[in-house]
């Protein structure tokens, strides 16, 4: 696993985007069953009831120290977005979701040995109303972005809820009302075409530095 944490914003507070994936564009959910499992685990780990600890005896809830705002899984990787009181608890969030995630594909049978090499990087973001930006791109990834289970839509324009997630701090933008935010969210749709660009380059140019440091 590769942890990409910007030693300035270590133990900053506000919205970041964190994006999970595998470094070598290998195929990060295979099934809708893993994507289900890693779901379960964020809602575990963002819970203040925690449940896998028997299971996961590393596992730790981060309620206290991470909102999680938006989410999305898809086959290439996850996409969150979320207001921390540290930055440096994001990292360790990662980290646990990462190593958890990895013992269940090692656990499957049709998964011998870990498939591939995880890459955890986050950015901050200037504000609430970045962080609303965000959560259009976040939704905006999935194709059929109104029905998908896997995202968070459905907390923001259905009455789908968890004490796991947070997303007052963006819903209370449009005062809660699901209509207007999936006005929001049409007004730009054609724009999920150049989505995380900078976030990609990034990655591909620190694991660029890394394999030349080998």
């Amino acid at each position: 696993m590769q942890t990409f944490l910007h030693y300035g914003t270590k133990y900053e507070s506000g919205y970041f985007h964190v994006w999970i994936s595998s470094t070598d564009q290998a195929t990060f959910f295979t099934s809708d069953i893993d994507k289900a499992f890693f779901l379960t685990l964020m809602q575990d780990t963002l819970s203040p009831r925690l449940k896998l600890k028997e299971h996961y005896p590393y596992h730790y809830h981060y309620s206290n120290d991470i909102d999680l705002l938006a989410f999305s899984l898809t086959n290439g990787g996850v996409h969150l977005l979320v207001h921390a009181a540290c930055a440096s608890a994001i990292d360790e969030f990662g980290q646990t979701l990462l190593f958890a995630y990895g013992d269940y594909l090692q656990d499957q049978e049709h998964h011998a040995s870990l498939p591939f090499d995880g890459a955890f990087v986050f950015d901050k973001l200037l504000g609430r109303h970045e962080a609303l930006q965000m959560s259009k791109k976040i939704h905006l990834l999935h194709e059929d972005w109104r029905g998908d289970r896997y995202s968070s839509i459905g907390f923001y324009v259905d009455d789908r809820r968890g004490d796991w997630m947070r997303p007052y701090r963006i819903t209370s933008l449009f005062e809660g009302n699901g209509r207007h935010y999936v006005r929001f969210l049409k007004s730009q749709e054609t724009e999920g075409d150049t989505l995380f660009e900078k976030i990609s380059a990034q990655t591909a140019s620190l694991q660029a530095g890394s394999s030349g440091n080998a």
